[in-house]
């Protein structure tokens, strides 16, 4: 969340001062018929492909960007070697772990053992649910991506709109109605480009971007907790699940789980 609230900041900052530098009043940069041709186009762009259902999902996923992932490699892994340490001196534990707050992916995890599926069963199941996981969040992936194409594209048709205003007004024999026209034709002309390329590479393509990570991150801590989980079916030694999973972990993490994971 910090790293996107620091982009947020910085970004816009240094847009501003480089047209500071150029324009004395930034604020004639602000056109709105510019602004409904390269927003509106896009969304309209959007409707198309994707159809109204999924664009009014946008916002909602949209919003992840700001929020830090729920869960980490490190939080897993030490859930899961109290798990198996409490299994391995009660086997009958199991059950009550529905009720606490834990991945949700772990309890499901945890239920199968408990409702007596086999290793390949599980194993089938839960990389069943990994897999389409990736492709449910890697729509939202790809619909960012896509309509990060559409932005610079309707700001070009903004741009030959302008033009085609700007040509039609130095034809006209009346110079003061030209002068008139010149002046908001230039502005879309410019402008709409500008906000094209503003909206794709600072808003779209850094979304789509976090979004592709956060998915790698929850399919890497998927595949950590189908580990742990058969392990703990297996009925492995508290100490080898904890040396088996650490290995998922940066050496300068490790030390923590190993000391502390098992009390």
């Amino acid at each position: 969340m910090r790293s996107t609230v620091v982009g947020l900041i910085i970004a816009p900052f240094i847009i501003y001062l480089a047209l500071a530098d150029a324009i004395p009043n930034v604020f004639l940069l602000l056109n709105l018929v510019g602004m409904l041709v390269v927003v509106g186009g896009t969304i309209s762009a959007g409707i198309m492909t994707y159809g109204l259902k999924e664009i009014f999902k946008f916002g909602k996923f949209t919003l992840k960007v700001f929020f830090m992932p729920k869960s980490n490699e490190q939080e897993i892994i030490s859930e899961i070697i109290k798990i198996s340490d409490a299994v391995d001196k009660n086997p009958n534990s199991l059950g009550a772990y529905q009720n606490k707050n834990l991945h949700p992916f772990l309890k499901d995890g945890l239920r199968l053992i408990d409702n007596g599926f086999s290793d390949d069963e599980i194993s089938e199941i839960m990389n069943n649910d990994v897999e389409k996981t990736y492709e449910r969040q890697m729509s939202e992936v790809e619909l960012m991506k896509t309509l990060s194409k559409y932005p610079p594209a309707f700001g070009m048709i903004g741009t030959v709109i302008g033009l085609i205003g700007l040509l039609n007004a130095m034809r006209s024999e009346d110079q003061g109605a030209a002068g008139n026209i010149i002046g908001p034709s230039m502005a879309i002309a410019l402008l709409t480009t500008l906000y094209g390329l503003i909206l794709a590479n600072y808003f779209f393509v850094p979304v789509s971007d976090n979004l592709l990570q956060r998915l790698y991150h929850e399919i890497n801590i998927r595949k950590i907790i189908i580990e742990g989980v058969l392990l703990i079916h297996k009925k492995s030694d508290p100490i080898y699940v904890r040396e088996y999973l650490v290995v998922n972990l940066k050496p300068s993490d490790r030390e923590q789980i190993t000391l502390g994971a098992i009390q």
